[in-house]
């Protein structure tokens, strides 16, 4: 059977094997050779192959079709870019958020307190022997003279411990009491709660000549009390701190003491002014250190920098008895 190829005005050709079939009453569906799909009714001057004259039209399921024809009215959205350069690679270590993180003020400058505390009280340990040697050189010369380089080290050692001691002091004073303020609003969002008082007035009353002999013992005792997980460590601690409270009290009593004492203008009270420098510098550097050893027992470590070992009670056993079982050797059971 042969396909017609008369002078039909429209026929229809097959996707498959592209064959023409004249269009008769109706058009087909099928093609008689192969079975494939015919396309629909197209002219005769129309090529038979490398063009199909349909188009697929795809439609959604439910709804009005038109919908899907409808203009889109909503605004174009930015087109997506990277913050930063990608850096893929085999081993991605997940984002550190805690790196990333906004740092204020009070935790920045409270971050540096235990080091300026450390520098202080080594520079104020520094002043005390430099008073001692002043003094020393002072009853030397009672019947000696004393060599001119000798004098100018001493009081080079002096000036220089001395006013280290009191600039670097000065910063420690006030990144201690931002550590504080930084170590209270820990212990109170601890408990579910912020600081009531304010991080203005604190800093102030930290650093005032009179009142931070009181103040931050306060301040201290608060947060003790609220990190305190037993009564024991709520003791030690609060130990600590008095003990802390009473030198650093002395100390700032002294500093008055010594101030009115350097108004006497006789040689004597020079002299014994020098000693008192001394005595001054000796508690102030105590003073210091037991802030370093407060500081970092807050962080659960001893004055070395190590870790704080956690206190251990051993309680005895009573009122246990053990029997011995049936497959143990020895054992007798009861007929």
């Amino acid at each position: 059977m042969t396909a017609p190829q008369g002078r039909a005005q429209a026929f229809q050709v097959c996707a498959r094997c592209s064959t023409r079939w004249a269009v008769g009453a109706r058009p087909g569906t099928w093609c008689p050779r192969c079975h494939g799909v015919l396309l629909s009714p197209v002219s005769t001057r129309a090529p038979a192959q490398g063009r199909r004259n349909f188009r697929w039209v795809a439609r959604p399921a439910e709804g009005n079709p038109r919908a899907a024809r409808a203009p889109r009215t909503a605004s174009p959205t930015p087109t997506p870019h990277y913050d930063t350069m990608p850096t893929w690679g085999l081993r991605d270590t997940p984002r550190d958020t805690m790196a990333e993180r906004r740092v204020g003020r009070i935790e920045r400058y409270g971050a540096s307190a235990q080091l300026l505390v450390l520098v202080t009280a080594l520079l104020l340990g520094l002043a005390a022997i430099a008073e001692v040697f002043r003094y020393a050189i002072l009853l030397y010369n009672r019947t000696r003279l004393v060599s001119p380089i000798t004098l100018a080290a001493s009081d080079a050692l002096v000036y220089f411990a001395q006013v280290g001691a009191l600039v670097v002091g000065l910063f420690a004073l006030i990144s201690s009491s931002c550590w504080l303020i930084e170590q209270r609003r820990h212990a109170f969002a601890a408990v579910g709660s912020s600081d009531p008082r304010s991080v203005r007035r604190m800093l102030l009353l930290s650093m005032l000549p009179v009142v931070r002999i009181v103040m931050p013992g306060v301040y201290l005792t608060e947060v003790v009390r609220l990190r305190g997980e037993c009564e024991a460590d709520v003791d030690r601690e609060l130990a600590l701190v008095r003990l802390w409270w009473g030198v650093w009290a002395t100390s700032n009593v002294l500093v008055i003491v010594q101030l009115l004492w350097n108004l006497q203008g006789t040689l004597q009270a020079r002299a014994d002014g020098v000693l008192l420098s001394a005595f001054v510098a000796a508690v102030a550097a105590a003073s210091a250190v037991l802030t370093l050893a407060v500081m970092r027992r807050f962080e659960g470590r001893t004055l070395r920098g190590s870790t704080l070992a956690l206190p251990t009670r051993w309680v005895i056993a009573t009122g246990t008895e053990r029997r011995p079982a049936d497959h143990e050797p020895g054992a007798v059971s009861a007929s």
